[in-house]
């Protein structure tokens, strides 16, 4: 899959409907509500099986004016290019970590660039299966009142979500570093420790927020509503891009971003 965006600052996606309209041959309200993030972009305008018409989309955005993000396969984020963090040490100039695996990293706190917040949302279908016991006039009738009730079994598939807290962070040469929720171990807190899992993210979070204040930091991936403003109607849930296009803009320099 091939994908194209764009990329606009807060505000200033309306100047850009007319020709995105035209490029996609779409109207103007379906244009502008790619366009409408408050946050500003990025946004994906389109997605392409093959690179050739992907090429084209990005020429038609460019002769009007749109500088376009173009995406192959081979540059989405993927997780064998991950530092998939098990523990950590919050020190005074930077953090430690150590990986699933056992490999050990270290940056320095100026050095983080992003801190990329969101929730990771898993569906899957299951078979509920209920019984139950109703009145029943003819059983009722047949046994001369002895049994008034029949039994019947229901089967039906059911959407179960599982969600899990992540935190992504960048830095210039070096993986991501990603922390998810359930897969971390908060020893190390050590007296800022909580009694829940939900509560050491949050502390966590909140310490990168406060240690870091040079680096961006961006939450639209934390709800549905972010996800479908970065992803669109046809990309649904894919994370992935999402994280890749956000990490892309947002590590730029502003004036870069314009």
């Amino acid at each position: 899959m091939h994908v194209v965006a764009i990329h606009y600052a807060p505000g200033a996606g309306e100047k850009m409907v007319g020709g995105l309209a035209e490029a996609l041959g779409k109207t103007l309200y379906e244009a502008r509500a790619r366009l409408s993030d408050p946050e500003g972009g990025p946004a994906v305008v389109g997605t392409f099986a093959e690179i050739e018409p992907a090429w084209a989309f990005a020429g038609r955005l460019r002769a009007n004016g749109i500088a376009p993000i173009l995406l192959a396969p081979e540059d989405i984020e993927k997780e064998a290019q991950r530092f998939l963090v098990r523990s950590f040490h919050l020190g005074e100039r930077g953090i430690t970590v150590v990986s699933r695996r056992g490999e050990t990293a270290e940056l320095a706190y100026p050095e983080i660039q992003l801190v990329l917040r969101g929730v990771r949302i898993d569906e899957r279908t299951e078979i509920k299966r209920t019984k139950e016991r109703k009145f029943s006039p003819s059983r009722f009738l047949l046994t001369g009142g002895m049994i008034l009730t029949k039994t019947t079994h229901k089967a039906e598939p059911v959407t179960v979500e599982e969600r899990e807290d992540f935190l992504h962070l960048y830095a210039e040469g070096a993986p991501p570093l990603v922390f998810r929720a359930g897969a971390l171990k908060y020893q190390s807190l050590g007296p800022a420790l909580r009694p829940s899992m939900a509560a050491n993210f949050a502390y966590l979070v909140d310490f990168f927020r406060q240690t870091l204040p040079n680096a961006r930091y961006d939450e639209r991936l934390a709800n549905r509503q972010g996800r479908a403003r970065v992803l669109g109607p046809s990309l649904g849930e894919n994370l992935d891009v999402a994280v890749t296009l956000l990490a892309r803009v947002l590590r730029r320099r502003p004036e870069s971003s314009r």
